[in-house]
């Protein structure tokens, strides 16, 4: 069995702003400066490390403030995400995850750094949680690899199968950079920031434009040597 784990922001669809105003509203909640907020690059980051780096030095070592800013984040995500009017789901990634989950030799599954709440939150907005039923979260680890790492357990006990490969599906450096590190394969998907070639020289085993079928770039990876 070979376990696809997707990347959520850039790779399946984009929030159209809700985040980036989730995150203004807590922070405002907490009494703390905006300033930071609009020069993050927040790809591939984690929540929790999003909320680490807005705050200030003193108090990025204080997890009851990181919890907080992160609670409050959800609350108000939850309700903006409603009124968001560019969200929308990436081109390809609806016949794409139909095609893949079709396959017998493959498990669907996640590895982002939202939140667990606020990635089923924003799947099924669009329509596309029935493709998961695991995954690696923001909340399971701050550090990405480690969330990969999470998701590979959980998709091998759902699978019962120990040996089970995985596929790291994401369209920042950070998600091949952690794929790697997991012991993962690592797909890039241009559909983000970041081009075919950028993923590439970032180490992705392939880098495709989007997830359109066919997906030929799937049988060259698992006919990559373990």
């Amino acid at each position: 069995m070979n376990l696809l784990l997707f990347d959520i922001d850039g790779t399946l669809l984009l929030t159209g702003g809700a985040g980036l105003a989730a995150f203004r509203d807590a922070l405002a909640d907490a009494n703390l400066p905006l300033e930071g907020l609009e020069t993050i690059r927040f790809d591939g980051m984690t929540d929790p490390a999003i909320v680490r780096e807005l705050l200030a030095p003193r108090d990025r070592d204080r997890p009851e403030i990181v919890q907080a800013v992160l609670r409050s984040y959800l609350a108000h995500f939850q309700r903006r995400l409603p009124h968001a009017r560019s969200f929308r789901v990436l081109p390809g990634v609806p016949e794409g995850l139909a095609a893949l989950s079709r396959r017998p030799d493959c498990r669907l599954g996640l590895a982002t750094g939202n939140l667990e709440a606020a990635a089923w939150l924003k799947l099924r907005h669009a329509g596309l949680d029935g493709f998961f039923d695991f995954g690696g979260f923001g909340s399971d680890a701050e550090d990405r690899a480690a969330l990969v790492q999470r998701a590979i357990e959980r998709g091998r006990e759902r699978t019962r199968d120990a040996r089970a490969r995985a596929v790291v599906i994401g369209d920042t450096p950070r998600d091949i950079a952690a794929a790697r590190r997991a012991g993962a394969l690592a797909v890039g998907v241009a559909s983000g920031r970041f081009s075919v070639g950028e993923l590439s020289d970032a180490g992705a085993h392939r880098a495709i434009p989007d997830l359109r079928p066919p997906h030929d770039w799937l049988d060259e990876c698992l006919a990559l040597p373990t």
